[in-house]
């Protein structure tokens, strides 16, 4: 019994090993695009964002304005949304960023009792 045991042990590791070259052995290795060097990369970390609303006479939000924007982000491109229950975005904008805040308009009808928080992603 201990016998078949490390037999079929034995076979499912050699089973698994394969798997793993057979896998690899279907990876293009014939890119040119990939170089080594150097380059300068700027960090354009955005923890500290905050998000700021403001809010018609009906309860409709009109703008929202977002700072907190570090310089070395310039350039680049945020989104914003909207999200209420559920996390469901209710609207959604971007910009091109051009300083340390920027404000968003156009959002739509969206009542700021259901607005519940923001998302954000900068692109580059």
């Amino acid at each position: 019994m201990k016998a078949l045991s490390k037999t079929l042990g034995l076979l499912l590791a050699l089973s698994a090993t394969f798997a793993a070259f057979a896998a690899a052995a279907s990876l293009a290795l014939g890119s040119t695009s990939l170089s080594a060097g150097n380059a300068t990369v700027t960090a354009c970390g955005t923890p500290a964002l905050a998000a700021t609303r403001d809010v018609d006479n009906s309860g409709n939000v009109t703008q929202v304005t977002v700072s907190g924007i570090p310089a070395a982000c310039t350039g680049e491109t945020l989104s914003v949304a909207l999200v209420g229950s559920g996390s469901a975005a209710l609207a959604t904008a971007t910009a091109t960023i051009s300083g340390t805040t920027a404000t968003f308009t156009g959002l739509g009808t969206v009542a700021a009792s259901n607005l519940l928080g923001y998302r954000f992603a900068v692109t580059g």
